[in-house]
């Protein structure tokens, strides 16, 4: 399909809890994208912005086949990368700084799609339900892959913000990208930030779509329901709506309106080529047809799952583990005794390799309240349980405070780690157990005294008479 025609509707918005807004997004004639910066209110903001130059520079661009363009976006992103980088090493203030990045390209028809982190990408078709587009590059989306915990139990899991892909964390970042997507007329393409995602559910935004005809409305009423479930992040959204060639020949398309600005109807300049290509992986394993649920949703897969694809969180989530038993067999003692030693050596090696690819970075970025020893402190990293059990930690602020003052429940939570989403978020939280220990340690007030009874004139002692003169 060429000349295609859609709408494109962006809005954003701090959300309720934070105190600026460190997303970013791009809405073109043919590029959008949208950035989630982390690193602290400043840093996160030139992050975003600074990941998005490059992406902006390939809108209008002509192309001559589709495989240039898929590699022109994903180049872009790896620039992204290494210009957030360099900025964050020049400047101290901005070390430590960070960024998602998931970005579309429309040409010839076709969607393109080059990805970094855990904001998303959607596509709800008329007749499916809506399908994700983009895998999350987060620690809870490896668990519940390796069927540790349920997407509900991932919801409110305590590290579901640590990311194990970002922007500006290691020298060299791989990028998802999805083969071409052939648009229809009515398809909606979402573009968001886990401001949305993590209040809102994928049903919750599609009933929002499906329901609202004015893009512009249905973006603000998106961003309206995740600040009612408390906005607990900056909250970001890319609408393109497509109405393609049919939109006035009496064929059934929804009804966008074509209003001004951001929202008029975009063309899609194709870039050259006019080639039929199979819509397929661009690891060159060939075309991928879409799998037909029982529900009849058509999900579509980034990229194919295997064990050189699982990265560092996957890997960590099988250790310790006994390899390579069958289902039914059991294994003999000195088999099941070699697997936890292989487990042990695994778990170091992948240990070594989180450390050696990136994954410190990450873990830094990481912060909870723990317990050592009986006294409160503040960590990097993740709580002993978060994964099977191995320590990824280490103390970045102690106190004088013991977990033993605190309120048993509060006590068995620090025990456990809360987790914070940044390293003032923790300080507040030792801040708010200080007082409790305080206010639980401070003596009774004593009683007022109370007061003495007034004396009457009957009970004043009479003066001595004065001498008189005579005497």
């Amino acid at each position: 399909m060429t000349g295609l025609r859609f709408t494109v509707h962006a809005a954003t918005d701090k959300g309720r809890v934070r105190e600026g807004n460190e997303d970013s997004h791009y809405a073109g004639s043919t590029v959008f994208a949208v950035a989630d910066g982390m690193g602290g209110h400043v840093a996160g903001e030139v992050a975003s912005q600074r990941a998005l130059e490059p992406v902006e520079e390939l809108n209008g661009s002509q192309f001559a086949a589709a495989e240039d363009a898929q590699r022109a976006l994903v180049d872009a992103i790896t620039q992204a990368n290494r210009s957030v980088i360099a900025d964050a090493a020049e400047d101290p203030g901005l070390s430590g700084m960070g960024t998602t990045l998931t970005a579309v390209m429309v040409r010839n028809g076709r969607l393109h799609l080059a990805h970094v982190g855990d904001s998303r990408a959607y596509l709800l078709r008329s007749g499916d339900v809506i399908s994700q587009l983009t895998t999350d590059h987060t620690l809870v989306e490896q668990l519940i892959r390796e069927g540790r915990i349920s997407r509900d139990e991932a919801a409110t899991h305590p590290q579901r913000s640590v990311v194990t892909r970002a922007i500006g964390v290691d020298r060299e970042v791989e990028v998802d990208s999805l083969a071409p997507l052939e648009l229809q007329p009515g398809d909606q393409v979402v573009l968001c930030s886990d401001g949305l995602t993590n209040p809102v559910g994928d049903d919750e935004i599609a009933g929002i779509l499906e329901a609202e005809a004015d893009g512009d409305a249905a973006t603000s009423k998106l961003i309206a329901m995740a600040n009612e479930r408390g906005g607990p992040d900056n909250i970001t959204v890319v609408l393109l709506r497509v109405l393609g060639p049919r939109e006035h020949d009496g064929s059934r398309v929804p009804a966008v309106p074509a209003t001004a600005d951001a929202t008029q109807p975009v063309g899609d300049t194709g870039g050259g080529g006019g080639e039929d290509q199979t819509t397929g992986r661009l690891d060159g394993s060939g075309p991928r047809p879409p799998v037909r649920t029982s529900e009849g949703a058509t999900p579509i897969r980034t990229r194919q799952e295997s064990g050189d694809d699982a990265d560092w969180a996957t890997k960590m989530g099988r250790y310790g583990e006994e390899q390579g038993s069958d289902v039914g067999h059991t294994p003999a003692p000195r088999a099941r005794r070699r697997g936890r030693a292989l487990g042990v050596v695994v778990g170091v090696l992948v240990l070594l390799g989180v450390l050696g690819a990136g994954g410190y970075a990450l873990l830094a970025r990481a912060y909870f309240v723990g317990d050592s020893g009986g006294q409160i402190g503040i960590y990097n990293g993740l709580p002993p349980d978060s994964v099977g059990g191995l320590r990824l930690s280490w103390q970045r602020e102690a106190t004088d405070l013991s977990t033993d003052d605190l309120p048993a429940f509060l006590a068995s939570r620090v025990r456990d780690g809360v987790s914070a989403s940044s390293l003032t978020e923790a300080r507040e939280i030792v801040e708010s157990y200080r007082v409790r220990i305080e206010e639980a340690s401070a003596p009774e007030p004593e009683p007022e005294p109370s007061p003495s009874p007034t004396a009457t004139p009957a009970d004043e002692a009479s003066p001595s008479p004065a001498a008189s003169p005579d005497s």
